[in-house]
Formats: C-alpha cells, structure tokens, sequence
C-alpha cells in the first residue's frame, strides 16, 4: 500500500499510476481491489445470512400476530390454548415465507 498522494506502481508492468487510480492506465490490472467488489463467498455468506434473518424476524411477527388476533379480536371462536398455538405456528411459518419474499422482492431477483 502507498502513502497518501504516493504514485502506485502497477505489480503486472510496474508503471507508476496516481495513487488513486483503480487500474493501470497502461496494461489495465486491477490496483485497487475494493473496487472490484466483495468476492462471490462474501456475498453468499451475506446472503445466507440474510435470508436467515428475514425469515426469524418474519417468524416471530406471524406468530405474535395469529396468536394476538385468536387471543383477542377473534376470542369468540372458542378455541383452545393448544389450537390458539397450533395455529399460532402456522401463522409463523407463513411469516417465515413472506419474510423471505420481501428480501427477495427487495432484491429484486
């Protein structure tokens, strides 16, 4: 790495280059490697991790929701605490699946 306003020589033909260009201006090699991105593990690390996210915090929030609606608006259904759960489960799958929906719909894959 260069110091600040030092002229950066290429590795590939050792031409001296700006500090901060990105490429050679002679032979094109990449000198500034952030600007190329993040390598295809980053991204599916990020991804994967992600993924996981939406689909909890969607989870939780489907839950919590079935459960409060059974528990409160719709108390009159006369359900069980088990059947409440039960389909408090359910409600959290789903959430689970619309959670990842809205990250890939985000995404816009």
């Amino acid at each position: 790495m260069t110091e600040k306003g030092q002229p950066m020589q290429c590795p590939v033909c050792n031409h001296l280059n700006t500090a901060t260009s990105v490429r050679c201006l002679q032979c094109g090699t990449t000198l500034i490697h952030e600007a190329v991105g993040h390598s295809e593990r980053y991204r599916a690390a990020v991804n994967g991790r992600d993924q996981r996210m939406y689909g909890r915090v969607g989870a939780i929030l489907g839950f919590a929701l079935v459960a409060a609606l059974l528990k409160t608006v719709l108390a009159g259904l006369w359900l069980s605490d088990t059947e409440v759960y039960g389909y408090a489960l359910g409600g959290a799958v789903a959430g689970a699946f619309l959670g990842r929906l809205f990250l890939r719909s985000k995404r816009n894959y």
